[in-house]
């Protein structure tokens, strides 16, 4: 059995206190978290460490003891807040991520060697709550042990709020919903709700500065068992909840480096290289942007975290001033991530093809890194994508099926260019034998790989291609 240590909830929460080692050492420290074996405590300089509790003395077993008892009774009172078991009586990060998504009702989202996501849009549940407010996206994110990492929970915001847009390619359909009062009147009610929620178990939270670059930004923070709660509400932005460990809001949000050899390494064991030709990525993780025109903002954050970048694409929205319901400049958006790829020791790379040839992709899907293309995303291009790739899984003479894909392509060149649905999806493969490109759209997982012909991709072709590079 594991205990929870959950602070602002008891009377000794976060108390400095002065332990004693069986031998009657003293030591002045906090109690962070216990385990059925173990304790960690936080002394006064900040320094944290685990050490078994049958090294402590009889008097601190016992407080111990008394301090778990209060703080398991008051993680049921967590859940009962939460509206769903956040809780089974392990540390969040003991946790397997696959159990707590299904107690949150999300739903797969990304899988990859290094970790998985999941992700609800929760307006579409009825009833759904969440801390006493409804999310409209709630995302849970694994480690390579899928073990839970973080949880993102993003509630009234001005991309989701009074969207009436499908999900996936429906989504250019637009337009808004009657949704009762201002996105404003939404934003202060979903963060009294919260806060009301978190304070009744957690007590007061405390405000801190977190994030780095443009996405630095002030919340309101609440610890709990080796965890903290982190509300924003950036105005006519968003009302968020992150739950990350209490290490990382120490750390005011700042993410570790990654080795750049590591990165490379990584980037080329991702590249597949198949018996028909095709080339491509399998380690992309997705980003399901839903139902708004989030496609820049999504779109970079699965650049970026396939990079090692941490991302959001709320927060990457926010500082590419995306507009209320979706449009982002991809200029702009690039322009103010350049300082948080920069510090992670990546750059970035932009380049306008007038016309789109393998030639110009392969160099960088041989590396590993996948290719942001702007395009206009129409009915037939998508008819297209879906029927070949669709075709290709039951292709056994590849020669004609080129033909067929030739001959099918030919029409698309005495069509006049598209100039509406504005999109942005990645490039994550080719195939040279048959001209196909391979396109990952961030609208879930059925759109993460599809293929098609060239000259298709030319005819949609808008113009501009962007890389974040090792």
């Amino acid at each position: 059995m594991f205990f929870y240590c959950c602070f602002g909830i008891t009377a000794q929460a976060n108390e400095i206190r002065v332990f004693h080692s069986t031998t009657g050492q003293p030591l002045r420290a906090s109690l962070e978290q216990v385990t059925e074996k173990t304790v960690t405590l936080k002394r006064e300089d900040g320094r944290v460490f685990e050490l078994s509790k049958d090294k402590l003395s009889a008097a601190d077993q016992t407080y111990i003891s008394e301090y778990s008892q209060q703080a398991s009774n008051a993680a049921k009172e967590l859940n009962i807040v939460a509206g769903h078991e956040l809780s089974d009586g392990k540390n969040l990060s003991e946790r397997k991520a696959e159990d707590l998504a299904e107690a949150l009702q999300l739903r797969p989202e990304s899988q990859s060697k290094y970790g998985r996501s999941w992700r609800l849009y929760a307006s579409y549940v009825k009833g759904y709550r969440l801390f006493g407010a409804m999310p409209y996206s709630v995302a849970l994110y694994s480690d390579q042990e899928g073990m839970v990492s973080e949880v993102s929970i993003v509630y009234a915001n001005k991309g989701d709020f009074g969207s009436a847009a499908g999900m996936g390619k429906d989504h250019f359909a637009g337009g808004n919903s009657a949704t009762a009062g201002t996105l404003s009147e939404a934003m202060i009610q979903d963060e009294t709700e919260v806060s009301k929620a978190l304070t009744s178990i957690l007590g007061a939270g405390k405000s801190q500065r977190f994030g780095e670059g443009d996405a630095r930004r002030t919340i309101t923070r609440w610890d709990w068992n080796g965890h903290s709660f982190l509300l924003s509400n950036e105005e006519g932005e968003y009302v968020s909840l992150a739950i990350v460990t209490s290490e990382t809001a120490d750390n005011g949000g700042k993410s570790a480096r990654m080795n750049d050899g590591d990165v490379k390494a990584r980037l080329l064991a991702g590249v597949v290289k198949s018996e028909n030709g095709d080339v491509y990525l399998s380690e992309i993780p997705m980003v399901d942007q839903g139902p708004k025109g989030y496609c820049v903002p999504a779109t970079f954050e699965r650049g970026m975290r396939t990079m090692g970048i941490e991302a959001d694409m709320y927060l990457l929205a926010m500082i590419g001033q995306t507009q209320s319901g979706g449009g982002t400049s991809v200029e702009l958006l690039l322009q103010n991530v350049k300082s948080q790829v920069y510090r992670k020791g990546r750059r970035t790379k932009e380049e306008s093809l007038k016309e789109l040839r393998i030639r110009d992709i392969k160099r960088y899907i041989d590396m590993g890194i996948p290719v942001m293309w702007t395009m206009f995303s129409m009915e037939t291009y998508n008819d297209i994508a879906d029927k070949n790739t669709k075709t290709r899984s039951s292709v056994i003479e590849w020669d004609a099926y080129s033909k067929e894909i030739k001959e099918q392509s030919a029409s698309f060149l005495k069509k006049s260019k598209p100039d509406e649905n504005r999109h942005i999806c990645m490039i994550i493969g080719y195939n040279e034998t048959t001209q196909e490109i391979a396109v990952s759209d961030s609208w879930g997982p059925q759109f993460e790989l599809r293929w098609v012909p060239v000259p298709v991709a030319n005819w949609a072709n808008a113009g501009g291609i962007f890389m974040i590079l090792p």
